[in-house]
């Protein structure tokens, strides 16, 4: 049973391994390629448009991310998980669909997104290929391979069409379509194989219903979560103009790659930690105060290597030297590292499936983020939001484990 486990724990890492790298990868050409061709101004509105989807996409996945790959594990024959991922996607599809027409709306009859309303409106595919994700499907049937396979062929169809299309800042729009139409693409092929052996069928109001009333407070936790991540660009912008806007998020860019290592080594080991949890607490328990100690050791050693050669990635990333970006990156570059100190919190609460608890924790760190960020973005900019997003690390994970200490 341990080598077993042993031996899932290594796949899986080596295959969010190999999908975060080529993220990391595509991230290294195009994001160069972007920055050079846009211009700072239209890099930062086309992340920021980014950002605002990204936390329209939130809603979309319902909090099925947390949860659904636990369901689609213990579902107890073909039918019942036929049903749950009909379901899924039916209400996530409902959901984004919605998004979209609202979206659409605020852009006709409202300046809102006055000077990038055609970014925002070439964003919505960034809904629908959230709408059909199979991650929550692919994780449950701990098949993380062919998750890195449509990794893969989405990230390079979207590299080809930035460099085939990509030229100047006129050509804006069109990054955030490319982005969202390469994975939707990518995703529905996958569907299409899928059900040539199965069926789909969209689910009725009342089982949608269900669906929504019984993942609410998973979908409420992961709002908030998203928030915190996602939302540097918006609030911001509320205070500096485009310029730096952009220049800030050349180095936000960087630190929201960085950032995904923490998810990473949580995706990697959850599944197997859920076993382990069912067998022996103890196994457990040593298990993953092991991980704990690598994944810790790794993300500092990654913010060190940022701090000494920020200048270098700036330039790297941009083909000049930027010294707001490059201040701004050796501060966030310790994100990875204070995002890291949660890790046994958060596993903790998903394999006990303390959702209470989360919901609480992630919504009273959200409260305290906002109210750093809003202040020290409107006090100091930039550097006062990256030193802001750092503080709302450390207070993030004090609350989960005070919370997780006493709980009742």
């Amino acid at each position: 049973m341990k080598f077993k486990v042993k031996n899932v724990i290594i796949n899986n890492f080596i295959n969010l391994s190999i999908n975060q790298g080529v993220n990391i990868l595509i991230a290294i050409i195009v994001t160069p390629l972007l920055f050079k061709n846009l211009g700072d101004i239209q890099y930062g509105l086309v992340n920021l448009s980014l950002s605002i989807f990204l936390l329209m996409s939130i809603l979309i996945s319902y909090g099925y991310h947390l949860n659904g790959p636990k369901q689609i594990s213990i579902s107890n024959n073909l039918n019942d998980e036929l049903d749950l991922i009909n379901s899924i996607i039916s209400l996530r599809f409902f959901i984004a669909s919605i998004i979209a027409l609202t979206i659409v709306i605020i852009v006709i009859t409202t300046d809102l997104f006055r000077t990038y309303e055609f970014i925002i409106l070439l964003s919505i595919p960034i809904l629908f290929s959230e709408a059909i994700h199979p991650i929550f499907y692919l994780q449950g049937k701990d098949n993380l391979s062919v998750l890195g396979i449509l990794n893969i062929f989405s990230k390079t169809i979207y590299l080809f069409l930035i460099l085939l299309f990509i030229n100047n800042e006129e050509d804006a729009p069109f990054v955030n379509f490319f982005f969202g139409i390469s994975l939707f693409i990518v995703y529905l092929c996958f569907w299409i194989k899928f059900y040539s052996k199965n069926y789909f069928k969209w689910t009725n109001i009342d089982i949608l219903l269900l669906r929504f009333k019984e993942n609410f407070q998973y979908f409420f936790s992961s709002v908030a979560g998203h928030i915190s991540i996602n939302s540097s660009l918006i609030i911001l912008k509320l205070f500096v103009d485009n310029k730096e806007l952009g220049q800030f998020a050349l180095a936000n860019r960087i630190a929201l790659l960085l950032r995904m290592i923490p998810v990473f080594i949580i995706q990697s080991v959850l599944q197997s930690a859920s076993v382990l949890l069912k067998k022996d607490n103890l196994l457990f328990n040593k298990y993953l105060n092991n991980y704990y100690l690598k994944g810790l050791i790794f993300t500092f050693s990654i913010g060190l290597f940022f701090v000494f050669f920020s200048d270098w990635v700036i330039i790297f990333f941009s083909g000049e030297q930027i010294d707001y970006a490059s201040k701004n990156l050796v501060i966030l570059s310790f994100i990875p590292f204070l995002a890291t100190l949660n890790f046994k919190n958060i596993v903790i609460i998903l394999v006990h499936d303390k959702k209470n608890i989360l919901n609480k924790a992630t919504w009273i760190s959200l409260i305290f983020m906002v109210s750093v960020t809003f202040f020290m973005s409107f006090k100091y900019k930039g550097l006062g939001l990256s030193i802001a997003l750092l503080i709302s690390e450390i207070i993030n994970f004090l609350i989960h484990y005070y919370l997780l200490k006493n709980e009742k």
